[in-house]
């Protein structure tokens, strides 16, 4: 069971490896574009301050969401049941 999980981690950082500078460089570019895409549409004009705030929040939510993606979810606690029969 344990060499399973192993194997699945190393799979997947081989995986990850395989990506190569371009394709990353593709994916940038399109984020790029919808975050822009997105400030415009809500009104903020390309060069000013609340245009770079909104493009800088958009980069920060896209972050905290990849991390928790990246994040392991494993949990510890100890429960309690209380039922009735029916």
């Amino acid at each position: 069971m344990r060499s399973s999980f192993l194997f699945a981690g190393l799979l997947t950082l081989g995986l990850t490896a395989c990506v190569s500078e371009a394709d990353r460089a593709a994916e940038q570019a399109r984020l790029d574009a919808i975050d822009h895409h997105n400030c415009l549409e809500l009104g903020f004009a390309v060069n000013t301050e609340a245009y770079g705030n909104c493009r800088l929040k958009l980069r920060e939510i896209r972050a905290k969401q990849e991390a928790a993606r990246n994040k392991p979810n494993v949990g510890f606690g100890i429960g309690i049941g209380v039922s009735k029969g029916f």
